[in-house]
C-alpha cells in the first residue's frame, strides 16, 4: 500500500488522502504471488470487474452479459483454454534455464582448501558493484579455527577478543603471514646458498 501510495502522490504528499481510495483498490484488485489470488477474491469469492470492462466488452463480460460471441472472440477463449498448458512449459523451460545456470556456475567455483590456524581474508559483499579505486575488498587477516563439510569456516579474530564468525568459506582466501625480521633474514641466506651453489655448478667450482 506504501509503494502504490509513493508512486501517485504529488510532489508535496499533501494529497496522500485523497489517492487512499484509488490506492486501496488498485491493492485490492492486483493478483498476490504469495496466495494465488486477488484480495477481492479472497473477500467476495470472485474477481473484480473493472469499469474498464463495461466499456469495451472484454471477453469476460461478454459471458457474463450472455451477449453474442463473434469468431474472433471464440478464438480467444479457444487460446484463453491452452493458456495452463503455455503456463506450464514456461514453468518446465525456466527449471530447465536455472538448471543450466547451477551447472555453469558450479565449474567456476575454485576448490579453495583451509586448514586450522591458517590465516585467511573475507571478502566484504558491501563492495561487490563498487569500482571505486585505493579501497581493499577484504577484511582482516582472520585466524581459520573450525573447516566444516558443508563449505563453511569459522574464523576468530587475532587480537585479544578473538571474536568467532561463521562465514561461507568461498568468501575467504589464503592471507600469507608477514616474516618477522629473523625468518626474513633466514629466506635471505637460503636463497644466497642457492645461488651460490648454482654458480659454482656453473663454473664447475667443487
Amino acid at each position: 500500500m506504501e509503494r502504490i501510495l509513493t508512486k501517485v502522490v504529488s510532489n508535496n504528499k499533501k494529497d496522500w488522502a485523497d489517492r487512499l481510495v484509488e490506492a486501496t483498490w488498485a491493492y485490492n484488485t492486483t493478483w498476490k504471488t504469495t496466495t494465488g489470488f486477488t484480495p477481492y477474491e479472497l473477500v467476495y469469492g470472485k474477481r473484480a470487474l473493472l469499469s474498464i470492462e463495461f466499456k469495451y466488452n472484454t471477453l469476460r463480460m461478454a459471458a457474463q452479459l450472455d451477449l453474442d460471441l463473434s469468431l474472433a472472440q471464440q478464438e480467444r477463449l479457444l487460446q484463453l483454454n491452452g493458456l495452463d498448458e503455455h503456463r506450464m512449459q514456461a514453468l518446465l523451460h525456466s527449471e530447465v534455464v536455472q538448471l543450466q545456470r547451477k551447472v555453469w556456475h558450479d565449474q567456476h567455483l575454485n576448490d579453495k582448501k583451509f586448514q586450522p590456524g591458517d590465516w585467511a581474508l573475507l571478502y566484504d559483499s558491501r563492495y561487490k558493484d563498487f569500482n571505486g579505486k585505493l579501497r581493499t575488498r577484504w577484511l582482516g587477516p582472520y585466524v581459520v579455527e573450525k573447516c566444516n563439510d558443508n563449505g563453511s569456516v569459522i574464523i576468530q579474530t587475532i587480537d585479544e577478543e578473538a571474536i568467532p564468525m561463521l562465514v561461507n568459506g568461498h568468501q575467504l582466501k589464503i592471507y600469507r603471514k608477514p616474516l618477522s625480521r629473523k625468518e626474513f633474514i633466514k629466506t635471505v641466506e637460503k636463497l644466497v646458498l642457492v645461488i651460490e651453489k648454482g654458480s659454482a655448478s656453473v663454473l664447475g667450482i667443487p
